[in-house]
């Protein structure tokens, strides 16, 4: 019998090994949230159990073609009241029978599946007016079994069971087990969208148990499914997913789409619930692809499923991803009328939003979605919001109004016996402990949350938990425990980083707010002086996604098939033609700016469709993540290895909310062994922020008073180290956070000297990167190349129609560059014309780039270059567009797929050094994406810089390095070293000497 396990049921057999202690609980009120999934099972039920039930489960004499019964049933259907039924009714007595019953079924399947309920509702209360009348007992128990599951599925599962308990007498009294059998599954449900999930399980067993005489297989299959989720909202997961694959395993047999789809949706749900989250998006779309072959309507599952993908999007980092699906699930719902689900969504989209830091908005929808629960009177999305709201409270500084939001939300959870709702709650009032400095109160609460945690299997919460009982135990002196907590934390982290969907972008964001167990460690290994280890924990939390593309990379592009690799072009070139058009409205002379409003809007939801298609690939192709995570930490003797001289000094910034950390490694003349000293600055995260963004913009700005703040960040950021650093001709520093965007070689040292007068400096996204990127030099030193020099040059965008500035910024005017033609032509003379290629103006084409970027030693681009703040992936050079195929729009993601095989790339445009700050990650942007693509060495701009004295610069730089033809190897000075000479001879000249002329652009990666 397929109910049975050990001779048992499901449900007293998950008593008997759980036991009632231990029994694993679901780990949140709703899998819309931060963690859980338990009140989107309310959600989730609603189309997981009573869509087969009302479909193709029961079996009834269905009408087929046009006929006056059914032509009848279609107006009475249509008639908004019960009145006008009444008088369409009277005026047909005759048809009044057993065959309009059927005829009115056949017209509210297909709404109940469509989630119009208002218009089923009205349709089946008729047909149990109608069924009394005649008499019918089989017609009246079929509409009470609709009646009931129509509530159930509109979150009224009270209201439901009497018409299902009706339904469940007329069967029994009339003998058929069919009918009985889907009754007792149908209350089961209705006792699950209650959360009435050990009662729900009883009434499961006992649909098992009457249908094991009928023999429906298909209703098994669908017990089965509902059995899993009860289950898994009780904490039984293992149980949970062992029965959703028995649902599969004979969904599949009887090729029983309606119930397979539904279980493909619940084993997503089961993963999200664990952090696995390529394999959960895998399901959800087997999930949408068998909804397309069946054409099912059904408007609210379709917003269910696009919520669970949001959510593994918004798990992973992916906020703007996150939102689009929210939005979509948003409208669904809002076309449906659908309350509860509204009240869910407004509350993610909330969730969307302080993740951003935008507090004043997430606070908004907050607002909205409890003034909705409350109307509904639901309490466990009341709890749900009144947690988001008090953490929002509590990010604001607010703490004294965060503290009730918070008690309240606890309260309700614990009531409901909700442990994941209690975990989530648990660890938010940790945070605001945190804030208050009230540690032995922390401290209880986060063991409370860990301990919940564990037991309900959610890493998430985990994670975030062990590292305030670190956090804790550190503040009340017990440094050894605390050590073992962030430890724990960050293998947690690690454990869910080896689960993320999708390529290097979604690892990338996924690690950007995870990154705070790593500082709490190395802030108490630096107290205990552990420098060398506080270093190593540094290097962990430091460029990973690039440190793992670097140990080798497989292409994504080789490994797709025919079929993907079209669809993934269509993508692409529908992309061009719309940045094509929107480039081509801009150039006009007056803009029409609807379009172009119209035009930003199809691009945005372009990328956003493209980014979605990558990592869906990546998900169907697991074999591109085989070197996730693997590669190692740079060790001691490794450490020693990059320091080829007693000149040379490593330095590597660790920036936290109070204070910074200086990593200082250096060695001595004769000795082989490194040495790592560490710097405790006195100065907060914020502070720095603010400091080093008035200093860069002052540099930007060409403001004349910029040397008082460049001696403050100089004693703020080098002076502690000064003795150590005395004599340093090469400086390679690994920033963090915000010092990204501080240009250090502009810094004024205690001898009123600018930095750059004594030393070359160079920037790494980590010492582990910096390692791999020398042995990726040294490796591709011996690769063959047909062009020393590649290089492009003030390339024609089309008829200008923008008034040239008096002064040319490389930057969004577009506006012809003769000084970067200038540039080119002198750097290629350099290089000699038999060993360079040069494309200038209509031939500086984004086509030419891609085919022949891969063929040279060094790569050189003078161009207008555009940052995109909000996404930096889509910052790009400008290039003449090259055929239909290509926009002319050389973004950097498009970088990142190239196979580069060059020692240095130069990006002679403006702020092709920014990007978005990613922590633990460093710039993500057009660095990133030429490391990814595997550059070692680049060189690139911190602001918009001035196109002739950047011709001067570039130039020098290319003669200072003077390269073999051959091998692109330089002869003398190394490329920091050449940056650095290039850059004196601009500041010497007295029209540029102002660091806005030659400090802008730095050497990123590896500068020998």
């Amino acid at each position: 019998m397929l109910k049975l396990l050990n001779n048992e049921p499901y449900y007293l057999r998950a008593k008997y090994f759980f036991g009632r202690r231990g029994m694993r609980c679901r780990q949140s009120s709703n899998l819309y949230s931060a963690i859980g999934i338990r009140l989107f099972l309310t959600f989730t039920l609603t189309v997981s159990l009573t869509a087969p039930s009302l479909a193709h489960l029961q079996s009834s004499q269905q009408p087929t073609g046009s006929s006056p019964i059914s032509e009848f049933a279609a107006l009475l259907a249509g008639a908004a009241t019960e009145a006008e039924q009444e008088q369409l009714l009277a005026a047909k007595k005759d048809l009044i029978n057993s065959e309009l019953l059927s005829a009115l079924k056949t017209i509210s399947d297909p709404l109940i599946q469509k989630g119009d309920y208002t218009r089923a509702l009205r349709i089946t209360q008729l047909s149990i007016r109608l069924a009394e009348r005649i008499e019918d007992r089989s017609a009246l128990a079929r509409a009470l079994c609709d009646l009931g599951a129509i509530h159930s599925r509109q979150n009224r599962g009270a209201e439901g069971l009497n018409p299902l308990q009706k339904c469940l007498a007329i069967a029994e009294e009339t003998g058929d087990k069919r009918r009985k059998a889907q009754a007792l599954n149908s209350i089961g449900y209705a006792y699950s969208s209650q959360r009435q999930f050990e009662k729900a399980l009883e009434y499961y067993e006992k649909s098992l148990s009457v249908n094991e005489e009928v023999g429906d297989r298909n209703l098994t299959a669908l017990v089965f499914n509902s059995m899993g989720l009860a289950h898994s909202a009780l904490g039984h997961y293992d149980l949970g997913l062992e029965l959703y694959e028995k649902s599969r395993a004979l969904s599949e047999e009887l090729n029983d789409k309606v119930t397979l789809e539904l279980t493909f949706n619940n084993i997503a749900t089961h993963y999200i619930s664990h952090g696995r989250y390529a394999e959960a998006l895998d399901y959800l779309q087997k999930s949408l692809k068998l909804k397309e072959e069946m054409g099912d309507q059904n408007k609210s599952s379709m917003a269910i499923r696009l919520q669970n993908i949001g959510l593994i999007y918004r798990r992973q980092g992916r906020m703007e991803q996150a939102l689009a699906y929210a939005r979509r699930s948003l409208e669904i719902l809002e076309e449906l009328d659908d309350q509860f689900g509204i009240a869910n969504l407004q509350n993610n989209i909330g969730v969307i939003y302080k993740s951003q830091g935008l507090y004043d908005e997430g606070l908004d929808w907050f607002q909205k979605s409890l003034q909705r629960y409350e109307k509904l009177q639901v309490k466990a999305g009341i709890a749900r919001s009144l947690n988001n709201i008090g953490d929002t409270y509590r990010l604001q500084g607010r703490f004294d109004q965060a503290s009730e939001p918070l008690m309240k939300s606890l309260s309700l959870r614990e009531q409901s016996n909700d442990r994941g709702g209690v975990c989530l709650t648990l660890n938010n009032l940790s945070r605001l402990y945190q804030d208050q400095r009230k540690y032995a109160e922390m401290l209880t609460v986060s063991r409370r949350a860990a301990a919940v945690a564990e037991e309900i299997n959610a890493p998430e919460e985990l994670w975030a938990a062990q590292e305030r009982i670190g956090r804790a135990l550190a503040a009340v002196g017990q440094p050894e425990e605390a050590r073992r907590s962030f430890l724990s934390a960050i293998a947690t982290i690690e454990y869910l980083r080896r689960e993320v969907a999708g390529g290097e972008q979604q690892q990338q964001s996924f690690l950007e707010n995870r990154v705070s167990p790593w500082l709490g460690l190395i802030t108490l290994l630096v107290s205990q002086r552990e420098y060398t280890e506080a270093l190593r924990v540094a290097e962990q939390s430091k460029a990973r996604v690039l440190v793992d593309a670097l140990q080798g990379r497989a292409s994504l592009r080789e490994s797709l098939s025919p079929r993907e690799r079209q669809t993934e072009e269509e993508q692409r070139l529908r992309l061009v033609s719309l940045n094509s058009q929107l480039t081509n409205e801009l150039r006009r002379e007056k803009p029409d700016r609807t379009r172009v409003n119209e035009l930003k809007a199809s691009i945005a939801k372009a990328r956003l469709d493209q980014e979605a298609l990558e990592t869906n690939l990546y998900v169907v192709h697991p074999e591109l993540k085989v070197h996730r995570g693997e590669a190692p930490i740079i060790n001691g003797e490794e450490l020693a290895n990059l320091l080829p001289d007693a000149a040379t000094a490593l330095l590597e910034y660790v920036v936290t909310d109070d204070e910074t950390y200086l990593f200082v490694v250096t060695r001595s003349s004769g000795s082989e062994k490194a040495e790592v000293r560490v710097y405790a600055l006195p100065v907060k995260r914020d502070e720095l922020a603010k400091q080093t963004e008035i200093f860069r913009r002052q540099l930007a700005g060409r403001d004349l008073g910029f040397r008082g703040s460049a001696s403050k960040l100089y004693e703020s950021l080098l002076k502690p180290a000064e003795s150590q650093l005395r004599g340093k001709a090469n400086l390679v520093i690994a920033p963090d956070a915000t010092l990204w965007d501080l240009p250090f070689q502009a810094l004024v040292t205690g001898a009123n000297r600018l930095l750059i007068e004594e030393a070359a400096v160079a920037y790494a996204p980590s010492l582990t990167a910096l390692r791999d990127m020398e042995k990726r030099r040294t490796k591709q030193s011996g690769n063959e190349t047909s062009t020393a020099l590649l290089a492009i040059g003030n390339p024609t965008l089309g008829q200008e129609t923008i008034r040239r500035a008096a002064l040319t910024l490389r930057d969004e005017k577009l506006d012809p560059l003769p000084e970067a033609e200038q540039e080119v032509r002198a750097i290629a003379r350099l290089y000699g014309t038999t060993h360079s290629k040069i494309y200038i103006g209509r031939e500086a084409r984004e086509d030419y780039v891609k085919n022949e970027a891969g063929r040279a030693r060094i790569l050189h681009f003078a161009a207008h270059g555009m940052l995109n703040d909000a996404s930096p992936m889509y910052s790009h050079l400008a290039l003449a567009p090259g055929g239909a195929r290509e926009d002319g729009l050389l973004e950097a993601w498009e970088l990142m797929r190239l196979d580069l095989k060059a020692d240095l790339a130069v990006l002679s445009a403006c702020d092709t050094a920014r990007g978005r700050i990613g922590p633990g990650e460093g710039i993500i942007g057009f660095s990133w994406a030429m490391f990814i693509a595997g550059v070692p060495s680049i060189v690139v701009s911190q602001w918009k810089v001035e196109s002739a004295s950047t011709r001067d610069l570039m130039v020098n730089l290319h003669r200072a390095l003077m390269p073999s033809p051959r091998s692109g190897r330089a002869v003398g000075l190394t490329k920091a070293q050449a940056l650095r000479q290039a850059a004196l001879k601009v500041m010497r000249n007295p029209g540029t000497s102002h660091p806005f002329y030659w400090a802008g652009f730095v050497l990123v990666g590896d500068g020998r």
